[in-house]
């Protein structure tokens, strides 16, 4: 029997690279996806001569406005047709909303909204056609609760945790469609939006081993959304009975203290 092939977005770091490991170990073939190819092809090698599967690279920039288009031509051109797609490319900005660059809350969006409705429309469009497949959209804790100074990303999230959670019903028993929502993991999420973990949240951190086992497990027991960890998910469930002003407030208090010292 032929392999199946699981495309990965955002695949050169974190999270990205323990979504194609586990996927690796579980025998799928992989299609790597992110900007930058070197960091992909290094992890492509060991994961072909440690597993023996097969490992496509294929860059793409997500942010922009032809990002996905882009990567669905390519990867039609190479004849490389995914039946599971995670989508977990994504990034935050961490400011006052009114203080972000507007180019990089444009790209944010981009890559957190329209990119994985593109790919997820085509991909599940082509998996509704055939019968079957699996689709992966990877949300955040943020989306459960309105969080100042991640105010655009956590809105951005928020959307992708509805949008799986509709397409989850609308799309069954074809096409199977799980969102994940981690917590904070030790990737390079703080670096690159500028976000300062509180000591609370560092200590509640999982590894993204762990979380992406979570996710992958879920998706294919075919539960619609799945929180990572338990200190994780009493918090989005407590954020459901609060009211949501006070969680804000309250998230502005801790955060913004913990920017301000840092």
């Amino acid at each position: 029997m032929a392999r199946e092939t699981a495309l990965i977005t955002g695949a050169s770091s974190g999270l990205g690279i323990a979504f194609a490991e586990d996927l690796a170990k579980r025998g799928y073939n992989l299609i790597l996806s992110a900007r930058g190819a070197a960091a992909m092809e290094t992890l492509a090698s060991r994961l072909r001569e440690q597993y023996g599967v097969d490992v496509a690279v294929q860059p793409a920039d997500l942010s922009q406005p032809q990002g996905a288009a882009g990567l669905i031509a390519a990867l039609d051109e190479r004849g490389l047709s995914p039946s599971v797609v995670v989508n977990n490319a994504g990034i935050g900005l961490n400011d006052r909303f009114i203080d972000q660059h507007p180019d990089r809350l444009t790209a944010m969006l981009h890559l957190n909204i329209l990119a994985v409705t593109e790919l997820t429309r085509c991909y599940g469009q082509r998996m509704d056609a055939v019968g079957g497949g699996h689709i992966l959209l990877v949300a955040s804790l943020a989306a459960y609760m309105p969080a100042p100074l991640l105010a655009a990303y956590a809105a951005s999230k928020a959307y992708v945790l509805s949008l799986g959670e509709a397409l989850h019903v609308e799309l069954a028993p074809k096409v199977g469609v799980t969102v994940l929502s981690p917590g904070y993991m030790n990737t390079g999420f703080d670096a690159a939006s500028g976000f300062q973990p509180t000591p609370m949240t560092q200590r509640s951190a999982l590894s993204p081993e762990k979380v992406a086992g979570i996710g992958l497990d879920t998706l294919f027991k075919g539960k619609s959304s799945v929180v990572a960890g338990t200190a994780n998910t009493l918090a989005a469930a407590v954020a459901k009975v609060l009211p949501r002003d006070f969680i804000a407030r309250q998230a502005y208090k801790t955060t913004g203290a913990q920017n301000d010292a840092s």
